[in-house]
């Protein structure tokens, strides 16, 4: 399983979905698609099943940025360090 990226537009934010496995170059390619983002966000990590350390400081660096993660599975969390998303 690899990764999958969706980006959902509305009025007020995008909702960007990550799913699969968050590893080596899906690192980069959800960087590249977070650079593309202007105004508020909501990371959906529902599907993401696994991420490698790269991947976790990468969902970190975005949430620094101001992103709002929904759906994080306890593990996820866990490895986000932040048991409450």
């Amino acid at each position: 399983m690899g990764i999958r990226i969706d980006c959902h537009y509305n009025s007020s934010q995008t909702v960007i979905t990550i799913a699969g496995r968050l590893c080596d170059l899906a690192v980069q390619q959800m960087k590249d698609t977070f650079d593309q983002i202007e105004g508020p966000c909501v990371i959906d990590l529902s599907s993401l099943v696994f991420a490698d350390n790269d991947g976790i400081d990468a969902i970190r660096a975005i949430i620094a940025k101001g992103a709002q993660v929904h759906g994080a599975s306890p593990f996820i969390a866990l490895l986000l360090d932040d048991v409450s998303v």
